[in-house]
């Protein structure tokens, strides 16, 4: 008898934009994932943004932890993640 994974969140509909700095991928590495799963990445603010995958936004001291797609998508009410949560459906993606 034949087994399958429940798929929570199918990457295959979704196309990806990365912000900040991953630390378990580089962002090449986590693009990739993202496209064998048969997901879309995009390395600019587009309309077709669907996920935005947020890794550690460094920032100095005196200047807010943000940055232009992490804004972008909070007005465009894209859906993001954490690179925990990225794992996770990467993960079950497969």
């Amino acid at each position: 008898m034949t087994q399958t994974k429940l798929k929570i969140f199918d990457l295959s509909s979704e196309c990806v934009l990365f912000t900040g700095t991953l630390t378990g991928y580089t962002r090449s590495e986590a693009q990739q994932l993202v496209l064998a799963a048969g997901g879309r990445v995009l390395n600019y603010c587009s309309s077709a943004v669907t996920l935005l995958v947020a890794g550690v936004i460094d920032k100095g001291l005196f200047e807010p932890p943000t940055t232009h797609k992490l804004t972008w998508a909070l007005t465009h009410e894209i859906k993001i993640i954490g690179e925990a949560e990225f794992k996770r459906l990467i993960q079950n993606s497969y």
